[in-house]
């Protein structure tokens, strides 16, 4: 009895693929002068809070988010940032719903400005703030020369920000001064909603995009320079460029090298009859990029939808174009832009519950990752964040390694796991025997709190959320009693799923957000006690803040405070 058991367990798991681990499978079929081929793909924890409109980037190496609105069309302050497998919510001074976002050249900062006034995507903003990823904080410093949504901006040669686009009218070119402030310099010939702001020289840039007229987006062939007239490019007039709506796109769709003074892009448009191309940029000059067959727009389940920009990756000299279909099959345009003509792969995955349409971020290990978003309307936004694998090792290992080898594989991988279940348990009864009945009563409890919340991340999700928005880290007293009685679960439930899931005590979790607390303190102000930090950051006592700041960095509070005044 117990094979047969053991055998329907592999069965089962086998057939359905398990959220959160990384799925592939096999080839299906060729197309007519290109190819094709299964995607693997990873749903990771989905984000606090649902998005669309927000801004998202990469910012001292973490995948982070900002802004835009969520359910019901309502504006959202808050950021999130994702480390350790866990997503952090911080609060942002402004809301920044569809508004622009800048990562700069030191890695740590962001710039973000602009946005919807209200809810519903009524209006446009005027405050900027800078995020700083080393403290995750926000810092509201003043606002641009013009109010603006759907603007984008990109860093020049000498750290200064050029920023152009707005929702409805009232456009021109500004410039950040990469310190405080904001200043006119001068209009342009046509406004754009969401344009492509490209640097075509250390100094200069272009300007162009789509217009919103008579409610939706129309195609316009004009182009602004910054350092130059306005001039037309009849290919504009026949493929409208995808819209972006999300951060910088300058950095996204380069192929060039600046240190020779390449300035090089590739993006994606589309024509009136929803053909797709990709449009090669040379300094001023647009052509249509040759390719090996056409972008395909139908696969064997219907039409593709492609509503997002292409990324370009020049690591693996590929650029991408994310589309999908109303089955919930998501496709991953790769075309390797090196070569002439440029060939086309087509890749593929199931279908994809909660997938959003909302532009891509390229990872540093060259994976998709796509996070929140939209299906229907912007009244339903998606927290769902999904990982698409198009590292290249990783596109090659989906279709090189056989079936039949995955499915070894994934059996072995089993089979090994399930042993180990079984000596633990047999371990676990063997020293059950030995306990107490009250004891028994206690582990039984434990088990019975365990199985409610284990294997998802809805737990850890509501206590994060707990610490991030209440900040009960702050009282000295806290306990793991406190917790789950706001939370309404048993301790030992709370307390296992921080192993688990941390890796660490409930103490060890708490204090690291006491930590965190200290840091930003001792960075915000500059006439404030280090004793006084501690106190006010829930330690119980000067003794417990040293003994706690001196274990996770090496230094005292004052010797990291100083070290980080000199990195800035």
């Amino acid at each position: 009895m117990k094979i047969k058991s053991f055998t329907v367990c592999i069965l089962v798991v086998l057939a359905v693929p398990l959220s959160g681990q990384v799925v592939s499978h096999p080839i299906v079929e060729d197309w007519e002068s290109g190819n094709v081929s299964s995607l693997l793909y990873e749903r990771l924890p989905d984000m606090h809070t649902a998005r669309a409109g927000h801004n998202v980037f990469y910012a001292g190496g973490e995948l982070t988010v900002v802004g835009g609105h969520t359910a019901g069309f309502v504006l959202t302050p808050t950021a999130e940032f994702y480390s350790n497998g866990v997503w952090h919510l911080v609060s942002t001074v402004y809301p920044h719903d569809n508004g622009m976002s800048l990562a700069l050249g030191d890695g740590q900062r962001v710039l973000l400005a602009g946005g919807h006034e209200k809810n519903l995507g009524v209006g446009q903003r005027y405050e900027a703030e800078m995020y700083n990823a080393k403290t995750h904080t926000f810092e509201g410093f003043g606002c641009l020369d013009r109010n603006r949504a759907f603007a984008q901006g990109t860093e020049l040669n000498d750290g200064q920000v050029l920023i152009c686009g707005n929702h409805i009218g009232n456009d021109a070119f500004e410039l950040f001064d990469g310190r405080k402030a904001f200043s006119y310099m001068k209009e342009v010939s046509t406004w754009h909603s969401s344009p492509y702001v490209l640097p075509i020289a250390e100094d200069d840039a272009i300007v162009f995009g789509s217009v919103w007229r008579n409610k939706h987006f129309e195609p316009c062939d004009t182009v602004d320079r910054l350092k130059g007239e306005p001039f037309s490019v009849p290919l504009l007039k026949e493929w409208m460029p995808m819209l972006y709506n999300q951060g910088n796109h300058a950095q996204a769709a380069f192929i060039g090298d600046k240190a020779k003074h390449d300035y090089s892009y590739i993006i994606a448009a589309l024509n009136s009859g929803n053909e797709i191309a990709l449009i090669h940029i040379h300094d001023t000059l647009f052509s249509l990029l040759p390719t090996s067959c056409p972008i395909p727009t139908r696969s064997k389940w219907g039409r593709i939808n492609y509503q997002c920009p292409s990324i370009a990756d020049v690591q693996s000299n590929r650029v991408y174009l994310v589309g999908s279909d109303t089955t919930g099959r998501v496709y991953v345009i790769a075309v390797e832009y090196d070569k002439r003509p440029s060939p086309i792969t087509l890749y593929y995955t199931d279908p994809l519950p909660d997938f959003g349409n909302t532009t891509p971020v390229l990872t540093p290990d060259g994976d998709l990752v796509v996070t929140g978003g939209i299906i229907d309307d912007n009244y339903s936004p998606l927290a769902s964040v999904w990982l698409l694998h198009t590292g290249t090792n990783k596109m090659m290992g989906a279709t090189s390694a056989s079936p039949l080898r995955i499915w070894w594989w994934l059996l072995g991988g089993l089979l090994i796991a399930l042993s180990a279940t079984m000596v633990l348990r047999v371990h676990k009864r063997r020293k059950i025997t030995s306990l107490t009945p009250q004891e028994m009563d206690q582990v039984a409890e434990s088990e019975s709190a365990l199985q409610t919340d284990n294997g998802s991340n809805e737990l850890m999700n509501r206590i994060i959320q707990l610490m991030e928005t209440q900040h009960p880290y702050l009282n000295p007293e806290l306990k793991l009693s406190d917790i789950a009685d706001a939370l309404g679960v048993h301790r030992n439930a709370i307390s296992a799923i921080i192993n688990s899931q941390q890796g660490c005590t409930f103490s060890h979790f708490v204090n690291d957000y006491r930590l965190r607390h200290a840091k930003r303190l001792l960075l915000e102000t500059s006439d404030m006690k280090v004793s006084t930090v501690g106190m006010n950051s829930g330690f119980a006592n000067e003794r417990s803040f040293y003994r706690s700041f001196k274990a996770a960095t090496g230094l005292t509070p004052k010797e990291w405070k100083e070290q980080q005044n000199k990195a800035i």
